[in-house]
Parts: C-alpha cells; sequence; structure tokens
C-alpha cells in the first residue's frame, strides 16, 4: 500500500521554527557553561590569591550569603572577604544554566553551582556555592552568591 502524505507549508513553517527556538535555547545553554567556566575560574583565582579584586566581580547591590551569614553590598562584601584567612580552593563539580527571560525581565542572567574543597589554615573542608550572575556592561556581575560548608572535615 503506497501513501502519499501533504504536509502543508504552515505546518513546514512551524516546525522551522520550533527548530529555530530549540538552537536558540542549546546556544544560550552553551554560553551560559561556557561563561560559567570563566567566571569561576577568576572568581577562585580572585578569592585565592587576590581578594583585594573581588569587588569587582559583584554589582553595587549584590549580596553574599556564607554560612548563614548575610552581607550586602560589594563593599562590605570585598571587607568580609578579606579578614577570612587565605584559602585554596579546589572545584570538583560546576553546572549552569540559563534563567529563563521571564523571570527576569529579559536580562541575561545565569544560575550557577560550583562544590569541591576549601582549605583553610590546614582544615580541609569540602563546600557547595551557587551564584546567581546577571550581564553589565557587557561583564558578568554577580547578583548573589550563596556559599555553605558541608558537614564533614578532612585532615589535608
Amino acid at each position: 500500500m503506497n501513501e502519499n502524505y501533504v504536509i502543508s507549508s504552515s505546518l513546514v513553517n512551524k516546525l522551522h521554527e520550533m527548530a529555530a527556538v530549540l538552537e536558540a535555547d542549546r546556544m544560550k545553554i552553551l554560553t551560559a557553561c561556557t561563561d560559567a567556566e570563566s567566571f569561576t575560574k577568576i572568581y577562585y583565582e580572585f578569592l585565592d590569591k587576590s581578594r583585594h579584586k573581588l569587588n569587582k566581580l559583584y554589582l553595587d547591590e549584590g549580596k553574599l550569603v556564607w554560612n548563614g551569614n548575610v552581607v550586602e553590598k560589594k563593599e562590605n562584601i570585598q571587607k568580609f572577604f578579606e579578614e577570612l584567612p587565605t584559602s585554596t580552593h579546589t572545584i570538583t563539580s560546576l553546572d549552569s544554566q540559563p534563567v529563563n527571560t521571564e523571570a527576569v525581565g529579559s536580562q541575561a542572567t545565569i544560575l550557577v553551582t560550583t562544590a569541591g574543597f576549601v582549605v583553610f589554615k590546614n582544615r580541609k573542608s569540602p563546600f557547595q556555592q551557587s551564584f546567581i550572575l546577571t550581564a553589565k556592561d557587557d561583564k558578568w556581575k554577580l547578583v548573589s552568591d550563596v556559599f555553605r560548608f558541608q558537614d564533614q572535615d578532612i585532615t589535608p
């Protein structure tokens, strides 16, 4: 039995539109992943070796929640980090995704999550961290930064 199917031009157009949307979404995800990798590399490098530069990564009204302690505004965040002992971070996991533009008023925004180990004063601890980054003046800036130690400590 030989059946011929006729596809309407409106259906073909709809399929092309859907393919274009899927490709655009795929590119947003790839961009979020690439930009998140670049940003986190700079962030942890600054945190471990150049803390005086950290405030450049935050929005003026940025917010840090560090183990439940809330610090607001980039100047206060800078001061908070400068008072911590020196550190060495090792990232074992990094994930990111673009935030739906409907949720953030069409502002380019990325959610980034990291996990790894940090050494403070010869004490190695696992941690998780989440960032919300937004584009400002063609640069990613931290809107929100949430850091949390995990329960176990490991002697280095």
